[in-house]
């Protein structure tokens, strides 16, 4: 499980450099769904991997790099939705990602930056060895998450 863990942190922070690197315009569309849909995809494997990493009562401290990564990602995440990126120009098909995400860009922003910081804190807990604080924590980073997905993410 910690080779998944390492792995997908891995390919997560080549996503979050790649996406943060990128200016919208040289990446295409079809790229930027891939791109976030790979992102989201190793959050989920993340947060499952340190969830487990939890319910075991591993110690924390093996997870400082997962909960770095998933900051860097929320960093990043606006950068993979760039205008053009949505339903309505790709179809339904390729993209759970709503309209709102684009017309309401501020609150998107914001939700993304409040999941960096929870995800950031995560990390300060997880060097620390702060097995309660870690675990109340990976609450609020999952919760952050919902939060983005319940207004952002189409059903």
């Amino acid at each position: 499980m910690r080779a998944i863990v390492i792995a997908s942190a891995a390919v997560l922070l080549c996503l979050a450099g790649a996406a943060g690197a990128q200016d919208t315009v040289s990446i295409s569309p079809q790229q930027a769904v891939a791109a976030r849909k790979a992102g989201m995809g190793m959050s989920g494997a993340l947060m499952s991997a340190m969830k487990a990493s939890i319910d075991a009562q591993v110690s924390p401290r093996s997870q400082a790099f997962a909960a770095g990564s998933l900051a860097r990602w929320g960093r990043a995440m606006p950068g993979v939705f760039p205008a053009g990126s949505g339903q309505a120009e790709l179809g339904e098909d390729a993209t759970d990602a709503r309209a709102a995400i684009w017309t309401a860009r501020a609150d998107f922003e914001t939700r993304a930056a409040t999941f960096a910081a929870a995800a950031t804190r995560l990390q300060d807990l997880a060097r620390a060895d702060d097995a309660a604080g870690f675990a109340a924590q990976w609450t609020e980073v999952r919760a952050a998450c919902q939060a983005c997905h319940d207004v952002y993410k189409a059903d």
